[in-house]
């Protein structure tokens, strides 16, 4: 395990194992209209932007898609206050009935679902491109998979577009309140590797509380 990830999987630990979400808000493009796009469907939400939780700590937390191993992938990071910005829209789901099932229930156990691809770099020869040095392997993290004893979610770098395709690795959130729809889109089956966070308990190390799954 590298440095880069083991840092990654202490700062999931540190920041959501054990706490409740008590509020919850999408950042969404402002279209400039009446209409919200995020209800994908009944149990399927489409976040343009990001996701953002108010912990019971009052801690808030920003779960986006980022660089950090590579385009793109799930990232976070804290906030000090809900920001305004210019074209985009913050909207509060406390109240929605997917995540009202969640909030005030403790977060047992976070998966890290990874994806990985292989990339090469190409130069042009005589108007024709030619693979140059090495095929390299690319991992980043494509989903989460957070549960809340018995009851989990995922939330995926995935984008599902109005025709039924779907795009990975893609600069958009999508969360799936089923195992129906997880499996649908093959989010477990298609990962490489899964790497669980756990508690850490008074018997246990940080190393211990993340283990493959």
């Amino acid at each position: 395990m590298t440095d880069k990830k083991l840092k990654y999987y202490e700062r999931i630990n540190s920041t959501f194992i054990g706490r409740k979400i008590i509020e919850v808000y999408y950042e969404e493009l402002n279209y400039e209209t009446d209409s919200e796009y995020w209800e994908y469907s009944t149990d399927i939400h489409s976040v343009d932007m990001n996701v953002i939780f108010r912990l019971d700590n009052d801690e808030l937390i920003q779960i986006k898609w980022d660089n950090e191993f590579y385009c793109y992938g799930i990232g976070f990071e804290k906030l000090t206050e809900l920001n305004k910005r210019e074209g985009i829209k913050t909207i509060s789901l406390t109240e929605n009935a997917n995540w009202k099932n969640l909030t005030d229930k403790t977060i047992t156990e976070m998966i890290v679902l990874w994806d990985e691809s292989f990339s090469q770099e190409l130069h042009k020869v005589n108007d024709e491109f030619i693979p140059k040095g090495e095929n390299k392997k690319i991992t980043l993290p494509q989903t989460w998979q957070i549960a809340f004893g018995n009851q989990k979610i995922w939330i995926s770098a995935l984008e599902i577009k109005e025709d039924g395709t779907d795009s990975y690795w893609a600069d958009h959130l999508t969360i799936l309140f089923t195992n129906n729809g997880q499996e649908k889109y093959q989010l477990i089956k298609n990962a490489s590797t899964q790497q669980c966070i756990t508690a850490i308990t008074a018997d246990s190390t940080t190393s211990e509380s993340t283990r493959n799954c």
